[in-house]
């Protein structure tokens, strides 16, 4: 992976064969990043997608071994258990021209993925939520606000 620095964080571009989501986790953690959003374009293969079942709570998992126009790619870096982790959504395009999207779980860089990294200055953290079954995003400075519907 390269990177530059910029006025609002960093400009990455992931090379043929990295795992986007691991290169993401090294990165942040190289550059010791505490809390970011970030969104890209680029080219996948070896794609597994996950859809968060809120009935079952759990996540129903797919897998797709085909090359993907990577549409739109936008997540987040949080803490989660004492770690850096990436948290990405992604939207796919085949070469049907059809797109399909979901939580990534995985994929490989086929061509490149052009990245822009956000930093911001409080830090974010994962942490399970009781009724969800799911880590949910937290920060330190959050405020309550109840809204009457």
């Amino acid at each position: 992976m390269y990177y530059s620095k910029c006025n609002v964080g960093y400009v990455l571009r992931a090379e043929i064969g990295e795992e986007i989501q691991e290169a993401l986790r090294q990165f942040a953690q190289a550059v010791n990043i505490k809390a970011a959003f970030y969104q890209g374009i680029g080219t996948l293969s070896q794609v597994e997608l996950a859809f968060f079942c809120t009935d079952l709570k759990v996540y129903d998992r797919r897998f797709f071994n085909d090359e993907y126009e990577l549409v739109s790619l936008m997540g987040n870096l949080s803490f989660v258990d004492d770690m850096i982790a990436p948290h990405t959504h992604v939207t796919l395009g085949d070469r049907n021209f059809q797109t399909f999207s979901g939580h990534l779980v995985r994929g490989v860089v086929s061509v490149t993925a052009e990245i822009v990294v956000t930093t911001i200055d409080i830090p974010l953290t994962r942490i399970e939520d009781p009724i969800m079954k799911f880590k949910g995003l937290i920060s330190a400075r959050r405020t309550h606000l109840k809204v009457d519907i």
